[in-house]
């Protein structure tokens, strides 16, 4: 009983790191309808801009973090009015290949500057582990369960209670009516990238943290698609459960199912069973579309 508890709490502390990652494919496509492919890769640059900023300038670790952000945030504005803004109103499927377009230049640009070896983070968190619920995990894996707790707090709070994210709402529903009633849709795709670049940034840097900051980082982006799909696309607390779930059984996957890399294969196990019982996810909305 007590491994099954710890294999839980340590299931669950991974799986808040793949909540902030999903976060921002949620965020985006609750705002605009666009699956963005491109989130894996500004995870990894965020990831990098904050070991240069913490290694390579010397900076405080905390203030490393702010400019990290900040410059994710700046990056995703110019992402969308660069790229984006010219494609409103065209087929989601030339958007959707135009994101796998911006990964594949991130992930080139970082691997032109940076290169293909890995780069570690000192360790700024004690590497002890700490006792909880009658598990031992790591303190980083506490901080990313309490940095995705405030995240999905806020952004819930964000689109239910302020005007751009009623905006963003409106906008993702029909973008034509949303401008009909003085809703700047340029607005809301510039603030939703923005955002949606900060928290890939912060799950980067987490990861970071965790692991090693390369390349592969990248991967994640595609690690975290069946939470998003377990829990809805359009749903902020599912993309939440969803990265919790897929942590647990991530977890629970590698403790009891004695096969090499099985832990990579369990998610997308998990994303063909979600697709084929509830493809809508848990909190996703059922729509039906002439075509």
């Amino acid at each position: 009983m007590t491994a099954i508890l710890e294999h839980l709490v340590i299931g669950i502390a991974v799986g808040a790191v793949y909540s902030i990652v999903a976060l921002g494919f949620v965020l985006i496509y609750k705002a605009t309808g666009i699956f963005n492919l491109a989130q894996g890769s500004l995870l990894c640059l965020g990831a990098y801009i904050c070991y240069v900023f913490s290694i390579t300038v010397g900076l405080p670790f905390y203030l490393a973090v702010i400019l990290t952000l900040a410059c994710a945030f700046v990056l995703g504005l110019l992402i969308e009015v660069l790229f984006l803004r010219r494609m409103i109103g065209q087929p989601h499927l030339a958007i959707l290949m135009l994101t796998i377009g911006i990964y594949l230049m991130v992930r080139g640009i970082v691997l032109i500057v940076w290169g293909v070896y890995s780069k570690s983070f000192p360790p700024y968190l004690p590497t002890q582990s700490v006792t909880l619920l009658g598990a031992s995990i790591l303190p980083v894996f506490i901080v990313a369960l309490v940095a995705a707790v405030i995240l999905f707090t806020v952004f819930i709070l964000f689109f239910k209670y302020t005007s751009i994210g009623v905006a963003m709402r409106a906008t993702q529903d029909n973008q034509q009516v949303a401008q009909s009633v003085g809703i700047s849709v340029k607005r809301v795709f510039g603030v939703s990238w923005a955002i949606a670049s900060l928290t890939a940034a912060a799950g980067g840097i987490i990861v970071g943290t965790i692991l090693s900051v390369g390349y592969s980082l990248d991967d994640f982006g595609f690690k975290v698609l069946p939470a998003i799909i377990l829990g809805g696309l359009e749903s902020i607390p599912g993309a939440l459960i969803g990265g919790l779930v897929l942590g647990v059984a991530e977890h629970f996957g590698g403790a009891y199912i004695k096969l090499i890399g099985i832990e990579d294969v369990i998610p997308f196990i998990l994303l063909l069973a979600v697709l084929l019982i509830s493809p809508y996810g848990i909190f996703g909305l059922r729509r039906i579309e002439r075509i």
